[in-house]
Order: C-alpha cells, then structure tokens, then sequence
C-alpha cells in the first residue's frame, strides 16, 4: 500500500462535483449552454479586450475581459486572434496515432474477484498494439475500454470486444469481462494525433491571453494524462498569478511568467504518452536520438518494479504526475533498476 488515492469515477459525477465547487465560489458567474465564438480583437493595440459567444437563449454576447484563459481546445481561438493580427502561429510537435478505442460500462458480476479492485493491460510493441482497462465506478459498474493502435479497427459488439480481449497479453480483462452482462451498447472514439503547440516559444503573445490545457497540447487520451496535466497547469496558474499581482503589469507579468515554466509541467506527461507511442512502428512523429536506450530502460524499469517496492512507488508516483520524470534518473532508483537486472539475468 503506497498510501496513493485513486477515486474512480464516471465523466458526468465528476463533472457535476467540479461544476458545484464552482458555484459555490462567490466571484465565480457560470454562464450555463453558451458557446463561445471568438476572442475579442482589441481596438488600440494587439490583444484581446472580450469574448463574444452564444448565450443559452442563442443570443450572441460580449463579455468585457482584462484576461482570457483559453482550454477551448481544437476551437483554437486564440490561433484565429493570432490570425487576425498577421502574428506567426506556434511551431507544433504531432505524434500521429490513430488510436481507436471501444468503450462499455457493465454491471460487476456477482462472482468477480476480490483480487484487484481495477486493471490496465498494457500493450506489448511492436507485435501486440491492444491494450484495455476496467476502473470500477461510483454506481456498481464497471467502465472498459479495449484500445488498438490503428485507424481502422473498430469493435462493434460485445461478443468483439469480448473476442478481441483474449489476445491481450494476459487474460485478467477477459477473464472479468466474459461473466458480465452485455451493456446496452458499445461506444467508440478515434484520436488521429497528439499536438504541443509551442506558444511558449513565441517571442511574445497577444495582450490578456493565455492557452492552457487542450488549447496548449493534447495528448493521447487513452494514457489518461489530460485532466491531470491540466490541473498541473491551474495550479501553476494560481502561482503565476499571485506573483505577478503585484507587478507594474499583473497582465504581462501572468503571461510571461506562465509561458516561462509551462514547459517544464508538460514536459513529463508529454514525454511518458508520447514515448509509449512511438514504440509503435505505424506511429508518425519523430523519434529521439536516444530513443532506444530509452525504450531499454523503460522495460528495465518495469522488470525492477515487479520485484523492488521502492522503484514501483517511484513510477506510480510519475505516472501519476506526482513526481516529475526525473525521479526515476534518481541514483537510489537507477541503483535499484541496474541490480534487478543483474538478479534477472543470473536467475
């Protein structure tokens, strides 16, 4: 027991805890079904002055800002307001996927087992691109997803996904899955390509905006790295922001001094999901110079992890973005990786 916390839950719970907390904070207005169109232009000079959107009755509104936060996502405002002055758009780094994923929620079987409270079966490149899950859910169910590294896999029924689930690399998901009832009905997602847009190498951005989260860099959802990184970027944010209130210039301060250490919150998940994907010979994107030595200590690092405590702590605790990356270059834990070796190997 590593004392870590992992509350599962399904999207719509989550969301509704997240939207009351919100409502509950006293200089917080939610505006309910609107839909924002565009970022604002401002008049005297390049930045941003409102956001104009569709209010829940269809009328269009402008809201007058000193600050925009865009996590609009693939909407990508704030690319159309560099747009609008002639100001160079951000470089981009993309690692093409075109992962495609099967999702149900089932009751849990009567019978199941007390071994495990959820799984993740990881895939096993470059032969076997399948991977899946089961996280328990707030209401007796249980939510699985069956994933596959293709753009034209596509798993329709529950006997498919049921069948496609024996050739993962163990059978514990379809050991669970096949005492279930059939769900109602199974859902599907594809996700053609993780994007970093690099604002932050832009020698300057328009005046009261900032990107976070999707806006900024989407990442493969099904390594589940999103929401947490983007709560790392709002908890920077809070920092950012208390520093710079007491700046000349809060406003600049704020944009400066987030674009500044953005990278650094990023760097980590970006690093895990996208190296994780690379594995993958159809994948599209460049591959590091050390990518090999990488991917050998990656497979050394789940060999130790098995056996050592300390060092399945450690990647639990970065892959989890508790610890950055950089722990597991710690020298106790490299220490502990390179004797598990040595045991394995004479074993």
């Amino acid at each position: 027991d590593f004392g870590i916390s992992v509350l599962c839950a399904t999207r719509p719970l989550i969301e509704l805890v997240l939207r009351r907390r919100v409502d509950a904070l006293a200089n917080i207005t939610l505006r309910p079904a609107s839909r924002v169109i565009g970022i604002v232009p401002m008049a005297g000079g390049p930045g941003a002055s409102g956001v104009q959107f569709v209010n829940g009755s269809g009328r269009s509104e402008t809201l007058d800002t000193d600050l925009v936060v865009d996590a609009s996502g693939r909407g990508a405002p704030t690319m159309t307001l560099l747009d609008a002055f002639c100001w160079d758009r951000p470089q981009m780094t993309e690692i093409g996927v075109d992962i495609s994923y099967a999702t149900a929620v089932v009751e849990i079987p009567p019978n199941a087992t007390t071994e495990w409270k959820a799984v993740l079966t990881l895939p096993d490149p470059p032969h076997l691109a399948l991977h899946a899950i089961i996280v328990p859910t707030e209401d007796g169910h249980w939510i699985t997803a069956i994933a596959d590294h293709s753009a034209t896999a596509w798993i329709e029924t529950w006997d498919a996904l049921l069948e496609a689930s024996r050739s993962l690399i163990t059978p514990t998901v379809h050991n669970a899955l096949r005492y279930a009832q059939p769900p109602e009905g199974i859902r599907h997602y594809r996700f053609p390509v993780s994007t970093w847009k690099h604002f932050e190498r832009l020698p300057r951005l328009p005046r009261g905006v900032l990107p976070v989260a999707d806006a900024l860099c989407r990442f493969n959802p099904i390594h589940g790295q999103g929401m947490s990184s983007a709560s790392l970027q709002a908890r920077l944010l809070q920092d950012v922001l208390h520093r710079a209130a007491d700046e000349p210039d809060p406003i600049a301060a704020l944009q400066s001094g987030f674009m500044s250490e953005v990278a650094s919150v990023l760097e980590t998940p970006w690093t895990m999901s996208t190296s994780a994907d690379l594995a993958f010979p159809q994948t599209r994107g460049e591959r590091p110079d050390n990518f090999a030595e990488a991917r050998e200590f990656e497979a050394a690092l789940f060999r130790a992890a098995v056996a050592d405590p300390v060092v399945h702590r450690a990647m639990i605790e970065v892959a989890h973005l508790l610890q950055p990356q950089s722990r597991l270059q710690e020298p106790d834990i490299v220490r502990r990786i390179q004797a598990a070796s040595v045991v394995q190997a004479a074993a």
